[in-house]
């Protein structure tokens, strides 16, 4: 069943919300395969005047911005948030429409790399009834929950991956210099404190106390609090829906039926040849291999189940105690269960 929506307003809404390194962009563009979604990528790096991790009972305080940010978001079209690689057939745009809208797509991701700015021509109605808009993001998890409570007209998927997972993975880009971000995240105190704020649970955790902790616990902690945010916000919410990153990549075709379904999309043959491309299951064309190759660190054509598991082969035996250390004083732990590692440590 599908969420209703305020006639000529604002498209229905699709959240697909996560933490960075957590499978969020390519489970995005799984979503953005489908004929019938105009997809959002990260469009909240900014979003003025709501904070990171407000709480539920200041929904009221923020209602005004938050609507005024899900009416603007149709229509933003920066190469980052509408020119994401790779590019699909829509139903909403004639074939002509598809090529002016393609070269649009890659004029403009040219042009971001000279920082230069050009428009992504949409091609399209965007407050069409049809069209189910999805956002991807990694900076609003804390704000899930209170977008739900605002705007009665969407849905969400809460994504999570292993800390161990996630840990590794951003460990790795930072040490390949991927990321743009003035500290790391271990060092990153403000968001620390942004969380520690909001939390719900009393464990007598302060900045002082963290900055004395390994950074991987650091980072296991960050992990925790933003996530027991998203639990703790929208426990109860049918609307929302939560789905582990290891478990789309196991069995993708399966799990994205699933989603597909409580998001109110139907199963076609686009969504099915990306979901077998993009996990390598057949070779990529071309194009796509040469705007997305599978060697790209943000790359989209990926072996899943390597990708998910590879924080078991380079991740040290000691860093995954620190993650369990911290990971047993939430109840998150139920998500990974120390069984699941077991034999990670014994090999280690």
């Amino acid at each position: 069943m599908r969420v209703p929506v305020e006639e000529g307003r604002v498209p229905k809404f699709l959240l697909l919300f996560g933490m960075p390194r957590s499978g969020t962009t390519w489970i995005g563009k799984i979503f953005d395969s489908h004929p019938l979604t105009l997809y959002k990528h990260e469009p909240d790096r900014r979003m003025p005047g709501v904070p990171m991790a407000p709480a539920l009972d200041e929904a009221e305080r923020f209602q005004s911005r938050i609507r005024h940010f899900f009416i603007r978001l149709p229509a933003i079209h920066n190469a980052h948030v509408a020119g994401r690689l790779p590019v699909f057939s829509k139903q909403y745009r004639s074939r002509i429409a598809q090529h002016i809208h393609r070269a649009s797509v890659l004029s403009s991701t040219a042009a971001s790399s000279l920082n230069w700015s050009l428009p992504v021509w949409q091609c399209t109605r965007v407050n069409r009834p049809d069209v189910t808009l999805v956002w991807k993001s990694i900076d609003s998890l804390g704000r899930l929950g209170l977008l739900l409570r605002v705007m009665k007209d969407c849905r969400a998927i809460w994504i999570t991956r292993h800390p161990c997972g996630s840990i590794s993975s951003t460990l790795r880009g930072e040490a390949q210099r991927r990321f743009v971000a003035a500290v790391t995240t271990s060092e990153d105190f403000g968001i620390m404190r942004i969380f520690l704020d909001a939390a719900k649970r009393s464990r007598g955790l302060s900045v002082d106390h963290l900055r004395q902790l390994h950074p991987v616990e650091r980072m296991a902690w960050i992990w925790v609090l933003m996530n027991e945010k998203a639990a703790d916000d929208t426990q109860g919410v049918e609307r929302c829906m939560s789905v582990r990153y290891e478990d789309v990549c196991r069995d993708p075709i399966d799990r994205v039926k699933e989603l597909f379904s409580f998001s109110g999309l139907n199963w076609n043959p686009q969504t099915s040849s990306f979901i077998k491309t993009s996990t390598l299951g057949v070779q990529p064309a071309k194009f796509d291999q040469f705007t997305q190759d599978s060697r790209r660190y943000y790359s989209v054509f990926k072996d899943p189940i390597r990708t998910a598991d590879k924080w078991k082969s380079e991740m040290k035996s000691e860093d995954i105690d620190r993650v369990y250390r911290v990971l047993r004083q939430s109840d998150l732990i139920r998500l990974y269960p120390e069984s699941e590692v077991a034999c990670v440590r014994t090999s280690a």
